[in-house]
């Protein structure tokens, strides 16, 4: 409906109906009330739009600022969980080095009793694979006379008593011996001297 509508004249008259010129001025007022209504509507609409879009910004800002409130919370947890998680590992890593040391200590004290192992026993082998010392050689005794008389030599009766006492001659056989080629003052204290020196 618009305002032509509203103030049209074409009304059917009546002898005992209203006023015409009152019937006139109230639909100019009812237009004109009907004009200011339509007027408002754009801006009303506008205003209850604007209003929403303000709604929704605020809404949107809210929304924005939580999920950065709680994406920063996640951020500084999973931060948090890192570093627990490396100072774990570090942990771990000085308790492998400190084993790893005590293993290399071990190493090495063993590698050095086993140095000196092998070099006393390649000592014991050199000694055993040495060619062998040569046996003392008494030296000759004196001949004993072949006259058939006794020698004074007493010298030589010790070296010969000596010799016969290093190749195993027993005792009593060197006294008869001695006895029989050799004048002796003392045959008991020679042999006692010559066999203890021999080792008999």
């Amino acid at each position: 409906m618009d305002r032509e509508e509203i103030e049209r004249q074409d009304f059917p008259a009546a002898r005992r109906g209203y006023d015409p010129g009152a019937v006139d001025a109230h639909l100019r007022r009812v237009a004109d009330e009907f004009d200011a209504v339509a007027r408002q509507r754009p801006g009303s609409l506008a205003e209850g739009a604007s209003t929403q879009v303000r709604a929704i910004l605020e809404a949107a800002e809210t929304s924005a600022r939580e999920l950065r409130d709680q994406a920063g919370r996640e951020a500084s947890d999973r931060v948090e969980r890192v570093e627990d998680a490396a100072k774990g590992m570090l942990e771990k890593l000085d308790r492998l080095q400190g084993e790893l040391d005590r293993l290399l200590d071990g190493l090495k004290s063993t590698a050095a009793s086993l140095a000196g192992s092998l070099e006393e026993l390649s000592r014991d082998v050199g000694t055993l694979g040495a060619p062998d010392q040569p046996a003392p050689v008494a030296p000759a005794p004196t001949a004993p006379p072949s006259n058939g008389a006794r020698s004074e030599d007493d010298a030589g009766a010790r070296l010969v008593a000596l010799n016969m006492a290093l190749e195993g001659t027993p005792r009593e056989e060197t006294a008869r011996f001695l006895g029989e080629h050799y004048e002796l003052g003392d045959v008991d204290a020679l042999l006692d001297e010559v066999y203890a020196s021999a080792g008999k």
